[in-house]
C-alpha cells in the first residue's frame, strides 16, 4: 500500500468524512485516491477558504477538521486560516504537499519552508512511516489546535511501513481527584470556556447544560463557551469579559473564589488592568474531559467543596439601537433559536454578540480572537458540512460586513456547487468599522453570476419575510441590507430580564455607583 493511499484509509478509519482541498502538482498523487474515496473531497476556490472551512467544521463538531493544500503559494494560502485556528483553539489539521526530499531548502519549483504553519506543532513526513500522521492527528484532536503535516512527494509514494505503533487517543480522562481549596467563601464564581467541551462530541455536548444546572452557585462564560447553558438560565450571567453582561463582569470582580474550568484565561477575558488582582483568586480546573461522567465528577466535586451561594439581581442594561444594530436584532428574532450563526469580523459581530441570547453550544461562531475578516462565508460552508456529517439539525446563517464578504466571496461557488442552505447575510453600510468608506459592487448581481437566489432590503420590516422565505427552500440564498452607520456602544449592555431583548430604546436607569467595565 502506498502511504497515499495509507493517508486516505487513515483519515476514513478516523471518521473523517470531508475535507477541504485545492488540487496542485505536489499533491495530485493523494488528490486522486480522495476522489475515489467514499471521503467527500470538497473543492475550494482558495486555499485560505479551506483553512477556515476545515475550522469552522472543527468548531460545530468538536472534532478535527481537515484541509489539504500543495506545496509553495498553496501552503503559504493557508497561513491565515490556521492562525485564525490557532488563536480560537480549534482542531485543524493541515495537509501540505512538498517537493521531493532531494529539493527540500533547495531553489526548486514551489519548495518552501512551511515552518510558518508550525504555529502549534508540524511534522515533515520525512519516511513512510504511519507513526507520523497518527501523532499529527493526536496532537491535532488532543490538543485543540491546528497542526501541520508536510507531505513530500516521494515518501506519499513509498510503500508505507505498516508496524505496531501508536494508536489515536481521543483525549486524557479524569483519573486524579480534583483539588479545590477548602477555605472559607462567600462569593464563589464558576468561569466555563470551551475547555469543557474536550474531546466530546457534538451529540454529547448538548447534554452538558443539564449537568451544570446541578451546580449550586452562579457560573459565566467565556465567549466560546456561550450557550453550553442557555443564558436564561438564572445562575447563568452570560459572558464575562469583553463586551461581557455587566452582572457577570460585576461578579467577577466581586468574587473571593474564581473555580476557572476550561478556560484559557486570556487577555480578551482577564484584562490587563484588572489581571494581577483576578488571578490571585482564580483555581484553574484545566481537566481532561472526555465522558459526560467526567463533568457529573467535575459537578460533584465544586458543590461538594463551595458553598451554594444564590444567583446575584441581574443589572438592567441602557442602550438606544440604530438602525444598523436594529437591523441586527430584527435577523436574530427571526432566524431559528437553535440556529447557528457564523460572523465575520466587525461591527455587526459586536451587535450580534449583544444581541445574541444563546441556547445552545455554538450558536455563534467567530474569529472572537484573530478577528479574521473573511472568515464568515467559508468558515459558515464548514460548520455546515460538519452538520451534514454528523446530523446536526441546525440552520447556518452567516452574517458578515460589505468588507470581509469581499475577501472570499468567491466560496459562493463552492457553497453553490454543493447547493447548501445556508442564509448569506452582508450588513452593507459602505464603511470599515468607521475608519473609511467603500465602494461595493452590486452584491445582488455577484450572487446572480454565481447562480444563487438573492434580495436587497432596505425597510426593516421586510427582513421577517425573506428569512421565512429562505427557511422554506432548501438552497443557499442572499440577503445584502442595507443600513446606516453606526458606532459601538460605550458600554456594553444587555437587558438580561430573563429572556427579555434590548428594546429600542430604554432610558437611563440608576444602577448604582459605576464600575470598571471589564474588555474580554
Amino acid at each position: 500500500m502506498k502511504f497515499s493511499d495509507y493517508i486516505v484509509d487513515f483519515l476514513l478509519d478516523q471518521g473523517i468524512n470531508t475535507v477541504f482541498s485545492y488540487p496542485g502538482e505536489q499533491i495530485m498523487d493523494i488528490y486522486r485516491e480522495l476522489e475515489d474515496s467514499p471521503i467527500r473531497n470538497i473543492l475550494v476556490r482558495h486555499e485560505q477558504g479551506a483553512a477556515h472551512m476545515a475550522d469552522g467544521y472543527a468548531r460545530i463538531t468538536n472534532y478535527v477538521g481537515v484541509c489539504l493544500a500543495t506545496a509553495g503559494p498553496g501552503a503559504t494560502n493557508l497561513t491565515t486560516g490556521i492562525y485564525t485556528a490557532y488563536k480560537d483553539s480549534s482542531s485543524t489539521l493541515a495537509l501540505t504537499g512538498r517537493c521531493e526530499r532531494k529539493y527540500i531548502n533547495k531553489n526548486y519549483f514551489q519548495e518552501v519552508d512551511t515552518g510558518f504553519l508550525n504555529i502549534y506543532r508540524g511534522y515533515l513526513l520525512d519516511r513512510a512511516d504511519p507513526k507520523i500522521l497518527i501523532r499529527a492527528f493526536n496532537q491535532c484532536l488532543r490538543s485543540k489546535k491546528p497542526v501541520s503535516l508536510s507531505l513530500p512527494r516521494d515518501v506519499v509514494n513509498m510503500e508505507v511501513e505498516l508496524e505496531e505503533g501508536e494508536e489515536v487517543v481521543e483525549g486524557d480522562t479524569l483519573e486524579e481527584k480534583i483539588e479545590i481549596e477548602d477555605t472559607p467563601v462567600k462569593k464563589p464564581l464558576i468561569l466555563i470556556g470551551q475547555g469543557i467541551y474536550g474531546t466530546l462530541k457534538y451529540r454529547d455536548i448538548v447534554k452538558i447544560g443539564k449537568i451544570l444546572k446541578k451546580l449550586k452557585i452562579p457560573f459565566a462564560t467565556t465567549f466560546p463557551a456561550r450557550g453550553v447553558v442557555e443564558e436564561t438560565y438564572n445562575y447563568n450571567l452570560g459572558l464575562v469579559g469583553r463586551r461581557g453582561t455587566p452582572t457577570a463582569n460585576r461578579y467577577l470582580l466581586e468574587s473571593d473564589r474564581i473555580i476557572s474550568v476550561g478556560a484559557s484565561l486570556s487577555y480578551n477575558t482577564i484584562p490587563e488592568s484588572i489581571r494581577e488582582n483576578i488571578l490571585k483568586r482564580i483555581t484553574p480546573l484545566n481537566i481532561g474531559v472526555n465522558s459526560i461522567d467526567s463533568i457529573k465528577y467535575l459537578v460533584e466535586e465544586i458543590n461538594e467543596t463551595l458553598p451554594g451561594v444564590k444567583p446575584p439581581e441581574r443589572d438592567i442594561p441602557v442602550w438606544e439601537l440604530g438602525d444598523y444594530s436594529s437591523k441586527i436584532l430584527e435577523i436574530l428574532k427571526n432566524i431559528p433559536e437553535d440556529g447557528v450563526v457564523v460572523t465575520d469580523a466587525g461591527n455587526h459581530t459586536v451587535f450580534v454578540s449583544l444581541l445574541r441570547v444563546c441556547k445552545l453550544a455554538r450558536s455563534i461562531i467567530s474569529s472572537h480572537s484573530m478577528g479574521t475578516m473573511g472568515f464568515g462565508l467559508p468558515a459558515s460552508i464548514g460548520v455546515k458540512f460538519g452538520c451534514i456529517d454528523y446530523n446536526i439539525p441546525r440552520e447556518v446563517i452567516s452574517i458578515s460586513g460589505d468588507g470581509g464578504f469581499q475577501m472570499n466571496l468567491q466560496e459562493l461557488s463552492t457553497l453553490e456547487e454543493n447547493n447548501l442552505k445556508i442564509l448569506l447575510i452582508v450588513m452593507k453600510n459602505n464603511r470599515l468599522n468607521g475608519f473609511s468608506s467603500i465602494k461595493n459592487p452590486d452584491f445582488n448581481r455577484v450572487a446572480e453570476g454565481y447562480n444563487i437566489d438573492n434580495t436587497y432590503i432596505e425597510d426593516i420590516g421586510d427582513i421577517k419575510s425573506h428569512i421565512k422565505y429562505y427557511l422554506k427552500r432548501n438552497k443557499p440564498y442572499l440577503m445584502v441590507v442595507e443600513c446606516e452607520d453606526e458606532k459601538l456602544p460605550a458600554k456594553t449592555y444587555r437587558k438580561t430580564a430573563r429572556d427579555e431583548r434590548i428594546s429600542r430604546v430604554v432610558p437611563p436607569l440608576p444602577l448604582g455607583p459605576p464600575r470598571p467595565c471589564v474588555p474580554r
